[in-house]
């Protein structure tokens, strides 16, 4: 009897007929993977979106924009946005989601303030999704072959026919279109894109390179700040203490009022340094290597050299990343009315107010904005040789 038993569920073909084996297997399945795409559906919805507490103060922001209330009524549902259309991809995507899912019932946004907290963290991950796919969920409703650009303003013509022919994600430009971008706080301020390239084996007597905007002091212990470097400003390692790193400023000053903003090169306005006002007006001790009359201004300049101590690990060695990083910057974002001009097109003080001009029509923000404009600077045509050859 036990091994009859044992037989009808080993070998049920012994009992049923194979026919009719696949069938109910052929019906199974269906029935199976009906129910798998209802989940699917259901967890789509908006209603299951916004289920979550979490959820509550997104769904708020995105009912004060177009995307939510329009002329023409259509709305975009948090699934058009969040959620890939093709299958695969969507497939992908709610694995994903279940990290978000486990923060929930974790209470990692349980407490007030604490959805602010990870606002960035969360948004970051999904501009990346739509840089890496070229915004597809957006351009199922806003497709570039379906635009026609004479309907559209002067102004929006002007920034959608470059990108239309660049196929450029949409969230180059239109970030924080249906919620809020993320508060900045002083320290993403003072935040370095470049910690991962900071030195610690640092040779005395070497050039090194600011890894962002790093606080310069008078004082190995720190406690008197005298001014800020800008990202990639060179300077001299003198020595570490452990403490503090001690290293030479060797920049060109205007000789005219405080002369408290140092630059990278005689008579061209790449600021490497800017010193605060109260340490110009006590007179500091600084050597002047040079003095030069710049031949458009008549104004002097000096080279000058000064001692300082900045904190540790704040120096990179090789600032090609930094390069890199603002070209991609330039590439995309100063694309947004017309074709960006070549970076060697203009010296290094007439990019200054062309820069200004554009980077109001961008999403960059303040500190981005400096490193670009010193890319954009230090490969003008005043530093290209082949550009000078030919004039």
């Amino acid at each position: 009897m036990k091994n009859k038993i044992k037989a009808f569920f080993l070998k049920p073909s012994n009992r049923i007929g194979f026919g009719l084996l696949v069938t109910l297997g052929f019906i199974a399945g269906a029935i199976s993977w009906q129910q798998f795409n209802n989940v699917m559906d259901i967890t789509s919805k908006e209603e299951f979106c916004v289920s979550c507490h979490t959820m509550q103060q997104p769904f708020e922001e995105l009912k004060q924009t177009v995307h939510w209330k329009n002329n023409s009524g259509v709305r975009a549902t948090c699934s058009d946005c969040h959620v890939p259309h093709e299958k695969t991809d969507k497939f992908a995507r709610k694995m994903q989601a279940s990290r978000e899912v486990f923060a929930e019932f974790t209470g990692k946004f349980k407490d007030e303030g604490s959805f602010e907290q990870h606002r960035a963290e969360m948004a970051k991950r999904e501009w990346d999704r739509f840089a890496a796919n070229g915004s597809k969920e957006c351009k199922a409703c806003h497709n570039y072959e379906r635009m026609d650009f004479d309907k559209m303003s002067k102004a929006a013509q002007k920034a959608m026919k470059p990108a239309a022919e660049r196929n450029q994600s949409c969230m180059d430009c239109h970030k924080g279109i249906a919620h809020h971008l993320p508060a900045k706080t002083q320290s993403d301020a003072n935040a370095s894109k470049f910690e991962d390239l900071v030195t610690t084996n640092l040779t005395p007597s070497q050039t090194y390179y600011a890894k962002g905007s790093v606080a310069v002091f008078s004082d190995e212990a720190l406690t008197q700040q005298i001014g800020t470097l800008e990202t990639a400003t060179p300077i001299n390692m003198a020595k570490s203490t452990g403490k503090a790193d001690q290293v030479e400023l060797n920049m060109w000053r205007k000789n005219k009022g405080f002369g408290r903003i140092w630059y990278n090169q005689f008579a061209k306005n790449i600021t490497d340094a800017v010193l605060t006002k109260e340490f110009m007006q006590s007179e500091p001790h600084f050597d002047v290597l040079e003095t030069k009359e710049d031949p458009l201004t008549g104004l002097e300049w000096q080279k000058v050299k000064l001692s300082a101590w900045i904190a540790p690990n704040q120096l990179i060695n090789n600032i090609d990343a930094v390069w890199q990083s603002a070209e991609n910057t330039y590439k995309t974002q100063c694309s947004t009315c017309h074709r960006q001009p070549q970076v060697n097109h203009f010296d290094s003080n007439t990019w200054i107010g062309l820069f200004k001009g554009m980077v109001g029509f961008t999403n960059i923000d303040e500190q981005t904005g400096k490193e670009v404009l010193r890319y954009l600077q230090l490969h003008s045509s005043d530093f290209d040789a082949q550009h000078n050859e030919a004039k």
